[in-house]
Protein backbone atom coordinates (compact mmCIF):
# COMPACT_ATOMS: atom_id res chain seq x y z
CA UNK A 1 0.00 0.00 0.00
CA UNK A 2 3.16 2.51 0.23
CA UNK A 3 4.77 2.05 -3.05
CA UNK A 4 1.20 3.42 -5.22
CA UNK A 5 1.76 6.26 -2.72
CA UNK A 6 5.37 6.68 -3.18
CA UNK A 7 4.86 6.36 -6.87
CA UNK A 8 2.04 8.87 -7.20
CA UNK A 9 4.34 11.17 -4.96
CA UNK A 10 7.35 10.66 -7.30
CA UNK A 11 5.61 11.06 -10.52
CA UNK A 12 4.14 14.06 -9.37
CA UNK A 13 7.21 15.81 -8.49
CA UNK A 14 9.94 14.85 -10.46
CA UNK A 15 8.63 17.82 -12.70
CA UNK A 16 8.41 20.07 -10.27
CA UNK A 17 12.19 20.17 -10.01
CA UNK A 18 12.24 21.15 -13.65
CA UNK A 19 9.59 23.71 -13.43
CA UNK A 20 9.10 26.87 -11.22
CA UNK A 21 5.44 26.21 -10.91
CA UNK A 22 5.04 22.65 -9.35
CA UNK A 23 2.26 20.52 -10.74
CA UNK A 24 1.56 18.90 -7.34
CA UNK A 25 -2.13 20.21 -6.78
CA UNK A 26 -2.54 21.87 -3.12
CA UNK A 27 -4.45 20.57 -0.52
CA UNK A 28 -7.28 23.08 -1.27
CA UNK A 29 -7.85 22.38 -4.88
CA UNK A 30 -11.24 21.69 -5.86
CA UNK A 31 -12.30 18.84 -7.93
CA UNK A 32 -10.77 15.44 -8.51
CA UNK A 33 -6.88 17.18 -8.51
CA UNK A 34 -7.87 17.95 -4.90
CA UNK A 35 -9.41 15.04 -3.80
CA UNK A 36 -6.67 13.09 -5.01
CA UNK A 37 -4.07 14.99 -3.46
CA UNK A 38 -5.76 15.18 0.14
CA UNK A 39 -6.58 11.49 -0.48
CA UNK A 40 -2.49 10.85 -0.44
CA UNK A 41 -1.38 13.50 1.59
CA UNK A 42 -3.55 11.81 4.25
CA UNK A 43 -1.42 8.49 3.00
CA UNK A 44 1.66 10.09 3.16
CA UNK A 45 1.35 12.03 6.83
CA UNK A 46 -0.28 8.21 8.21
CA UNK A 47 2.94 6.58 6.33
CA UNK A 48 5.41 9.23 7.73
CA UNK A 49 3.89 9.04 11.73
CA UNK A 50 4.09 5.26 11.56
CA UNK A 51 7.65 5.30 10.48
CA UNK A 52 8.65 7.87 13.03
CA UNK A 53 9.23 6.04 15.89
CA UNK A 54 10.62 8.30 18.15
CA UNK A 55 8.49 11.18 16.95
CA UNK A 56 10.81 13.50 16.44
CA UNK A 57 9.73 14.60 13.39
CA UNK A 58 12.07 13.12 11.21
CA UNK A 59 13.09 9.78 9.83
CA UNK A 60 16.28 8.42 10.78
CA UNK A 61 17.81 5.71 8.14
CA UNK A 62 17.25 3.10 11.19
CA UNK A 63 13.42 4.08 11.52
CA UNK A 64 13.12 3.61 7.63
CA UNK A 65 14.94 0.26 7.50
CA UNK A 66 12.45 -1.07 9.80
CA UNK A 67 9.47 -0.02 7.34
CA UNK A 68 10.33 0.52 3.83
CA UNK A 69 12.09 -0.57 1.68
CA UNK A 70 11.54 1.93 -0.73
CA UNK A 71 12.96 4.65 1.30
CA UNK A 72 15.57 2.37 2.40
CA UNK A 73 16.95 2.32 -0.80
CA UNK A 74 16.76 5.56 -1.74
CA UNK A 75 17.86 7.13 2.15
CA UNK A 76 20.58 9.11 0.27
CA UNK A 77 19.43 10.60 -3.00
CA UNK A 78 15.85 11.29 -0.74
CA UNK A 79 18.05 13.45 2.05
CA UNK A 80 18.58 16.34 0.38
CA UNK A 81 20.36 18.00 3.13
CA UNK A 82 22.55 15.19 4.36
CA UNK A 83 21.60 15.11 7.49
CA UNK A 84 21.07 11.96 8.21
CA UNK A 85 17.29 12.25 8.38
CA UNK A 86 13.97 13.03 6.45
CA UNK A 87 12.43 15.61 7.19
CA UNK A 88 8.45 16.01 5.69
CA UNK A 89 9.17 18.05 2.88
CA UNK A 90 12.25 15.25 1.76
CA UNK A 91 9.92 12.59 2.41
CA UNK A 92 6.88 14.17 0.17
CA UNK A 93 9.70 15.60 -2.09
CA UNK A 94 8.22 18.91 -2.18
CA UNK A 95 7.19 21.87 0.21
CA UNK A 96 3.42 22.05 -1.01
CA UNK A 97 1.68 20.05 1.48
CA UNK A 98 2.13 21.60 5.28
CA UNK A 99 2.32 18.55 7.48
Amino acid sequence: MRYPVLCVLALCTAPAAIHAQSIVPSLDEPGHKGDMARMAWRRSVAQFDGTDADKDGRLAREEVARQSRYLTDNFDRLDTSKDGYLSWEEFVGHDRWPK
